[in-house]
């Protein structure tokens, strides 16, 4: 997939500066954001399948704990599947598990591959009364009560997944006759559905935009999940230095030993991420990245999906098991600080 790094920029620039963009704040607010789910119809050719208890646990958490939902993009697969396919197979789940928050809120952002969210227009009304049944992009508000997040669906820009979409989603939707066979020779199926397509300059062109305007931008899109502008792979990778160096100092025994343990798990991840292409290019090379820019990942993992959280002042990256793993579904990868990231993003540093 390539990009059209002019446009992104352009587009990104007009929702950034569009005053009709919902603002929300975050102080005193609970929010998770979701995207890439890509329900199907529940069939071989429908890679979230396997994880529908990962995401019930989920919004049963989020229920709980009284937070609003952001639906960032990619919830229904509508390039493979029609809705009714979709809302028949998971109407007395998902959806009625999402309903329950209709109090606490949920927002919907198009994506690529569920657009159809977008709307059409009604060509018995005049252009500006367009109906719209999902928006571009959301913006939320930092601690200091400033516009300070762009949320979007991270397509925009791409060739195939914007301009030439109508494209893309007929061949989608041919595949979906064909990927259960090449399932079953381990062929596609989970492990590819994780390797994301994208190019790998796309967390770069968004990064750099955040990082131009000052802006803390959240994305779904490539399938890779990013906090502060790095990768879980990139952080496993600093956590593994870490260790190793410090077993090259003068340490005792048993933290030797637990050490070596844990770069041991830590490598076995860090190979589970590269070979489904999790890995992505140093955003700012030569330098330590601002961190302006953040990736949901996907509901489309092995073994579940993740999700990010915004709680007053916190932050979290969060990975959602779909199997029981020690009594703990929800598994904090990644935490920060609103306040911490903001002031890096201003001071540059």
């Amino acid at each position: 997939m390539s990009l059209d790094k002019t446009f992104t920029r352009k587009r990104l620039d007009e929702l950034w500066a569009d005053s009709n963009v919902k603002v929300y704040p975050t102080r005193n607010k609970k929010w998770a954001i979701i995207s890439d789910i890509h329900m199907g119809n529940g069939s071989a050719a429908d890679n979230f399948r396997d994880n529908i208890n990962a995401l019930i646990k989920a919004l049963e958490y989020y229920h709980r704990n009284k937070y609003s939902i952001i639906l960032l993009g990619d919830i229904e697969e509508l390039w493979q599947f029609d809705l009714e396919e979709i809302v028949d197979r998971y109407e007395r789940s998902i959806y009625n598990a999402i309903k329950l928050f209709v109090e606490l809120g949920v927002h919907r952002i198009f994506g690529n591959h569920d657009l159809d969210w977008k709307g059409i227009w009604d060509p018995t009304k005049k252009v500006e009364e367009k109906s719209v049944f999902a928006d571009e992009a959301i913006k939320l508000r930092d601690h200091k009560n400033e516009v300070r997040f762009l949320l979007v669906h991270g397509h925009q820009g791409s060739k195939d997944s914007d301009k030439n979409t109508w494209f893309s989603r007929y061949w989608v939707r041919m595949f979906r006759f064909v990927e259960p066979v090449t399932n079953i020779f381990g062929l596609f199926g989970h492990k590819s559905a994780t390797q994301s397509m994208v190019t790998k300059d796309y967390e770069a062109t968004y990064y750099k935009w955040a990082k131009n305007n000052g802006v803390i931008i959240v994305c779904g899109h490539s399938h890779r999940a990013i906090f502060g502008s790095k990768s879980y792979a990139e952080r496993l990778e600093e956590e593994i230095a870490t260790l190793e160096l410090e077993n090259r100092g003068s340490i005792d025994a048993e933290t030797f030993k637990q050490n070596k343990r844990l770069i041991a798990e830590k490598k076995k991840e860090l190979e589970h991420e590269k070979e489904r292409g999790r890995l992505i290019d140093t955003v700012d090379p030569g330098k330590e990245p601002l961190p302006c820019y953040f990736n949901t990942g996907c509901g489309l993992y092995t073994d579940g999906m993740t999700a990010l959280e915004i709680d007053d002042d916190n932050i979290r990256l969060i990975k959602w098991n779909k199997d029981l793993v020690s009594n703990q579904y929800r598994k904090e990868l990644v935490t920060g600080h609103i306040s911490e990231v903001v002031d890096k993003i201003e001071t540059g540093n």
